[in-house]
């Protein structure tokens, strides 16, 4: 794909004005095998260039750590949940009640967003499993979801297919499905940079609805990008668009100007606000990608 690279820092084309009552943002992060610090960062960075958006962040203190007594994050006082924790190691888990919370504030109406590698987490959690509709399971475990070229969607039973994977990061040509609000204005395809295309993740894939997808290279099989999931009164999206990794000083997955456009509008969905649907003049079209870089803390 050729690449359009923008110099120019250019929220300010995009930003809302400050309304009184902010969307809160929570996010939690503290364990990945992704860095979690940087993604952190550049989330918080997004967000709160928007203008409507207060962000606070919960990091879990590491297990045997004293500070883990004391460790509950009051999802009830926010608007939308970014988790950004991923225990594909095996190494860290919430405690029950952290968990329970996160159950009870999504089924309550609460907003979630699985951010990249999230959807790895916590598969013992039959609720997480549930709330995120596919992740990074094993090949018996659930459900996986392929496409065909018009968008028809066939469900792959346990067993069948693969266990869940990815080729390199490619710059991707995303097709939209549908018509959903956090994609008004949107060209039917756009190229995302630098994204990570799961094949054969899995799940329950209950209550879920496919918004994108893409076409894996090694299989030639479309597979979701981004999918949303109804949990109790709650709205969750899930996708793996913004990988970021130990070495990336400036991720191309999240210096896209498409990721860039859809975080802001995840959060006003999520949390059941009016959705911004400016589309600004540096979105990718169909044959090339556009970078925006961010600000570096």
């Amino acid at each position: 794909m050729i690449r359009r690279l923008l110099t120019l820092w250019v929220f300010g084309m995009i930003a809302l004005p400050a309304i009184s009552k902010p969307i809160n943002v929570l996010i939690v992060d503290g364990f990945s095998n992704h860095d979690w610090k940087h993604t952190t960062q550049l989330l918080q960075t997004i967000l709160e260039a928007n203008g409507e958006m207060q962000v606070t962040v919960s990091t879990f203190p590491g297990i045997g750590k004293p500070e883990l007594a004391q460790w509950s994050p009051e999802f009830k006082n926010y608007d939308v949940v970014i988790q950004n924790c991923n225990d594909i190691k095996g190494h860290e888990r919430w405690p029950g009640y952290v968990e329970k919370g996160l159950e009870d504030f999504v089924k309550s109406g609460g907003g979630l967003y699985v951010f990249h590698s999230a959807n790895n987490s916590f598969p013992q959690w039959n609720e997480y499993n549930r709330m995120i509709g596919l992740g990074w399971r094993a090949k018996d475990f659930g459900y996986a979801i392929t496409l065909d070229d018009a968008g028809a969607i066939t469900r792959v039973p346990p067993g069948e297919g693969d266990r869940t994977s990815h080729g390199k990061r490619v710059d991707a040509l995303l097709t939209r499905l549908g018509d959903h609000p956090i994609h008004a204005g949107f060209p039917r395809q756009w190229v995302a940079a630098d994204i990570e295309i799961y094949r054969y993740a899995r799940g329950p894939a209950e209550n879920l609805t496919v918004l994108s997808f893409a076409k894996d290279e090694k299989t030639g099989l479309n597979f979701p990008i981004e999918w949303t999931v109804d949990y109790g009164k709650g709205r969750v999206y899930n996708s793996t668009l913004g990988h970021v990794w130990h070495d990336q000083k400036g991720p191309l997955g999240m210096q896209c100007a498409g990721h860039q456009t859809l975080i802001p509008r995840i959060v006003q969905w999520v949390a059941g606000k009016e959705i911004d649907a400016t589309l600004p003049p540096d979105f990718p079209t169909a044959e090339a990608e556009s970078l925006r870089p961010i600000p570096e803390k």
